[in-house]
């Protein structure tokens, strides 16, 4: 092998291994959920019943059956925090079961369907607990100011 083909299989060798670094450095900033789809300067309300209940990360998933004028259901897709930001709030997985009747005021996606990101929800037995993204721990944790969250049942 002549020194003008080693120089140019290293070359090549050197582009593709930059083109690999590259490629794999922005691999953990796609993975970011972006809230962008939300219009966050507006909040709607929704009473209905749970279809179902996701505690799940990275975003545990409500949906839920709201009735329409005519009487018929529709069903919204609501997003909450990952599960220790909802822990952290006060939440359990077992808040909410299917049949539950439960009011959700959240920001609606921009595009008008049936899906919000949760900003807080009316439980059935009466507590109001937040959606879990960026809020502090409840007061009931070592150390923690109060922040107005209901803690969990004993």
């Amino acid at each position: 092998m002549t020194m003008h083909c080693l120089k140019r299989v290293l070359a090549h060798f050197a582009g593709i291994s930059a083109a690999l670094l590259l490629g794999f450095s922005a691999l953990p900033a796609s993975a970011h959920h972006s809230a962008s789809v939300f219009d966050m300067t507006k909040k709607i309300t929704v009473h209905g019943t749970v279809e179902k209940w996701l505690w799940a990360n990275p975003h545990s998933w409500l949906y839920m059956s709201v009735p329409k004028a005519g009487g018929s259901p529709e069903i919204w897709g609501i997003e909450a925090g990952s599960t220790g930001m909802l822990a952290r709030t006060g939440w359990s997985a077992y808040d909410m079961k299917l049949g539950d009747e439960i009011t959700v005021t959240a920001s609606p996606e921009r595009d008008g369907s049936h899906v919000g990101l949760m900003d807080q929800v009316k439980l059935a037995d009466g507590r109001t607990l937040g959606g879990g993204a960026g809020v502090a721990p409840p007061s009931t944790a070592p150390g923690a100011p109060p922040t107005g969250a209901i803690p969990p049942p004993p």
